[in-house]
């Protein structure tokens, strides 16, 4: 992927812009009737700019000439050099504006997760299209999406006002809920889901009548160190950092010390006579899991 570099203040080598890579899976199995389409976006976003930070506004020029009187003209600059010149501040609005407008998505989602929570029923405008980044990075905002975000910062007490706000950003992002989690679910996946659950309900049943309670007490043994190794020596005629003798020294465990088998009873509650149900449930349950997508 071709990318542009160039050096500000902040960074020697700056991207100036945005990155995102997009793959499309389409796939479709002889037993299904629609096609399945999966995406995956990797963005790497630039750093927001301050051009009193970033100096990429120095050496920018105002179109036009001076007039020294006569047919002299002094300083004329062309447009091209006009345009030129701003290479650097065009691409810092860029970069600002496609974050400015991320945040406002974020921060509406944000909101309409909270508003789902506290059952509200106000529609909220998310502005996706305000910007290209946000329009392109909607599929991984919105609905039923997956998404991990990595939070860049910097240590340098000059950038705590940026470091801030990027973290902030990162809480609002950590707030937001997915919506819509089974709405590219296919048919088939939804009634092979259905019979499971049904099945599942009346596994529970049978748990229900023959599941009960007992006291057992069974006997553990554990092998433990008797710790009789490493430690700490006490050197009597070593000089110490804040004057005096007596230095303790720490000496490393080489794993040699005495090992010794202890054995314990330990009593509690188990729940007995529906051990192959519960297994059963659980291969069902598992089953879901991997139908809709969520894993273990």
């Amino acid at each position: 992927v071709p990318t542009r570099e160039a050096a500000t203040l902040m960074n020697e080598r700056s991207s100036r812009a945005h990155t995102l890579l997009i793959f499309r899976l389409r796939q479709q199995a002889s037993h299904m009737a629609e096609e399945k389409e999966s995406m995956l976006i990797l963005a790497d976003l630039g750093g927001s700019e301050k051009l009193t930070k970033s100096g990429a506004n120095e050496g920018v020029k105002g179109p036009g000439a001076i007039d020294a009187g006569g047919e002299e003209e002094v300083g004329r600059v062309t447009w091209d050099e006009y345009y030129k010149s701003r290479e650097r501040v065009t691409e810092t609005t860029n970069i600002n504006k496609g974050l400015l407008v991320l945040k406002r998505c974020v921060y509406a989602l944000r909101d309409a997760t909270s508003q789902a929570n506290q059952k509200r029923r106000q529609k909220l405008r998310v502005p996706f299209y305000d910007s290209m980044l946000t329009q392109l990075l909607e599929p991984a905002l919105g609905g039923p999406s997956r998404t991990v975000i990595l939070v860049c910062a910097s240590q340098e007490p000059e950038h705590a006002e940026e470091t801030v706000g990027t973290l902030r950003f990162g809480e609002a992002v950590r707030l937001v809920e997915r919506s819509g989690e089974t709405d590219n679910v296919s048919k088939a996946v939804k009634v092979a889901v259905a019979a499971i659950d049904a099945e599942v309900k009346e596994i529970e049943v049978l748990i229900k009548e023959k599941e009960h309670w007992v006291t057992r007490t069974t006997k553990k043994k554990n092998v433990v160190s008797t710790m009789d190794t490493g430690g700490t020596q006490l050197a009597a005629e070593e000089e110490m950092d804040l004057g005096g003798k007596g230095a303790v020294i720490f000496v490393k465990d080489e794993g040699n010390s005495t090992k010794v088998e202890t054995e314990a009873e330990v009593t509690g509650q188990f729940a007995v006579g529906a051990e192959e149900e519960r297994a059963r449930m659980e291969a069902l349950l598992d089953k879901r899991r991997r139908l809709l997508g969520k894993g273990r």
